[in-house]
């Protein structure tokens, strides 16, 4: 498979990705979530939500709910590379997944400039929300919100 990222690209995105987590996991917000408190996630995620909206130009909840359908197959299905890797880790290597989920942003029709910084959002996003949760309330042929 052929990447749309350089070697040197990849690492350097998947290190935001850790560096984004890391700020997001030491937020004094996390201190007060209970469980898998969505609406507490959600909140944390402002930067990640605000490069999306800037990024793709329309809102973060409808673009999240494109993508998740548009990625499903790798994400959400059974036997999908990402989500195999989640079931067997609880979570995704970064780098694979900015492989898989740019191509995915590729195919939406995102390239140049717009990619980088939109693949390490909507990575962040995903590892943050949780893989399972991502894919209940972003990847069903229906909008719940």
């Amino acid at each position: 498979m052929n990447s749309i990222f350089t070697p040197e690209e990849i690492t350097a995105l998947s290190a935001e990705i850790d560096r984004q987590l890391i700020e997001l996991r030491s937020a004094p917000d996390s201190a007060l979530k209970q469980g898998e408190d969505k609406i507490s996630d959600e909140k944390l995620l402002v930067k990640q939500t605000a490069a999306i909206t800037n990024l793709t130009q329309e809102n973060s909840q409808s673009f999240l709910q494109k993508f998740g359908r548009a990625a499903k197959s790798d994400l959400c299905q059974e036997g999908g590379m990402l989500n195999k890797q989640w079931k067997k880790w609880g979570d995704l290597d970064n780098k694979d997944a900015v492989e898989r989920l740019g191509a995915v942003l590729v195919t939406m029709g995102f390239s140049g400039d717009v990619l980088s910084p939109l693949v390490v959002a909507v990575t962040v996003t995903i590892i943050h929300i949780g893989l399972k949760a991502f894919c209940e309330d972003y990847s069903s042929e229906v909008d719940h919100k």
